[in-house]
C-alpha cells in the first residue's frame, strides 16, 4: 500500500468537516479535483471511506474504523517534517516570518535591519500575507511566526503575544486636510475614505467599529497595496483611514497624518504554534521584535533608545 501524506490529510480533513466545498477551499483545489483525489485514496485502500448523498456526507463504517489510525499517521508525519524543517532552518540560520502588509511596510524592515547588524548570520525568509493567510502558513509550518493582529477566531493550536496596541489615524494630502479630530463614525463617514479590502484585519476592525455606531462604512476605494494607497492620497483621491504605522510620512512625500482622539486601536503581536518550543534562533528573533516594539511604542511617560544602537 502506498498512501501519501496528502491522501491522509484529505481523508482526515473531510472526516472533520464532512463538507466537500469547505475542504476544497482549505486545500485550494476544486471540488471535482477533491472528489478525484478521494476516489484514488479509496481505490488504494480498497474500501469506501464516505457515504454521500445530495444532502449529506458521512463517514462509512470502514472510514470510522481507520480514522484514528489516519490521524496518528498524519500527526507523526507533520511532527517529523517539522523537526526536519526546523533542523534545516537552524542549520542554515534561517527563520521564516509572515506579516500583514501594514506591518511589512513598517515593523519588518526594522527587524531585518536590526538582525543584520546584531546577528548577520541570520537569514529572514518573509511572506507578505493578510491575517488569515499568515495563520494558515503558520499552521502549515511554512513559517515560524506570524506577525499580525489578535484574531477573534478560536486558535487553540496557537499562542498569541501582544507587542503593542496601535491607534487608527487619517492620512491626507495638504489639499484634503480633514476637519475631523475625534473618532466619530458619523463624521468620518462623510469623508472620501480609503480603506483596505474586505477580509483584511484593518477592514474588519473598521467595519465592526462603524457597525457598533450604527453607521455604514462605504469607502470610496478599497486598496490592498499601501504604496497604491499612498499614491491615491498624494493625488487627492481620498483620505486613508489606517493604523498609525501604515504610511511613513518621511518616505511618502505629501502624505500627512492626523491623529484622532478616541480612535480605535488594533492589537499587534506574534502567533507561534502552541505545541512547539521556540528554537534558539526563533527566540533571538522574538527578542528583537519585543525590543523594536518597545522602542516604537514605549509606555506613556517613558522614552526608549533605538534597539539597533
Amino acid at each position: 500500500m502506498n498512501l501519501t501524506p496528502r491522501q491522509l490529510r484529505i481523508f482526515v480533513l473531510l472526516a472533520e468537516t464532512l463538507n466537500f466545498q469547505r475542504a476544497a477551499e482549505i486545500l485550494h483545489v476544486t471540488q471535482p479535483t477533491l472528489s478525484k483525489l478521494l476516489k484514488d485514496t479509496e481505490e488504494t485502500l480498497g474500501i469506501k471511506l464516505f457515504e454521500r448523498t445530495t444532502r449529506s456526507v458521512r463517514l462509512s463504517r470502514e472510514g470510522q474504523h481507520i480514522l484514528g489510525i489516519a490521524r496518528r499517521l498524519m500527526t507523526q508525519h507533520e511532527k517529523g517534517m517539522h523537526e526536519l524543517t526546523q533542523r534545516l532552518r537552524d542549520r542554515n540560520n534561517r527563520v521564516s516570518v509572515a506579516a500583514l502588509p501594514t506591518l511589512a511596510a513598517s515593523l519588518v524592515p526594522l527587524l531585518i535591519g536590526c538582525l543584520a547588524s546584531k546577528q548577520p548570520r541570520i537569514e529572514v525568509e518573509f511572506f507578505d500575507s493578510i491575517a488569515s493567510e499568515a495563520l494558515q502558513l503558520l499552521r502549515d509550518r511554512q513559517v515560524d511566526i506570524a506577525i499580525t493582529t489578535l484574531r477573534d477566531e478560536d486558535a487553540f493550536d496557537l499562542v498569541y503575544e501582544e507587542l503593542f496596541a496601535e491607534p487608527f489615524a487619517l492620512f491626507h494630502s495638504a489639499q484634503m486636510k480633514p476637519e475631523v479630530r475625534h473618532w466619530i463614525p458619523a463624521k468620518l463617514a462623510r469623508l472620501p475614505l480609503i480603506s483596505m479590502p474586505p477580509g483584511t484585519s484593518v477592514r474588519s476592525l473598521t467595519d465592526r467599529a462603524f457597525q457598533a455606531a450604527s453607521e455604514p462604512f462605504n469607502p470610496v476605494y478599497a486598496l490592498r497595496d499601501l504604496n497604491t494607497i499612498a499614491r491615491f492620497v498624494q493625488h487627492n483621491c481620498g483620505i486613508a483611514l489606517l493604523p498609525e504605522s501604515s504610511l511613513d510620512n518621511s518616505t511618502q512625500r505629501g502624505v500627512r497624518k492626523c491623529r484622532l482622539h478616541g480612535a480605535i486601536s488594533r492589537s499587534v503581536g506574534v502567533y507561534v504554534r502552541r505545541d512547539d518550543l521556540p528554537s534558539p534562533l526563533l527566540r533571538v528573533v522574538l527578542s528583537e521584535l519585543r525590543l523594536l516594539s518597545r522602542a516604537r511604542h514605549p509606555p506613556r511617560g517613558s522614552t526608549a533608545a533605538s534597539p539597533c544602537a
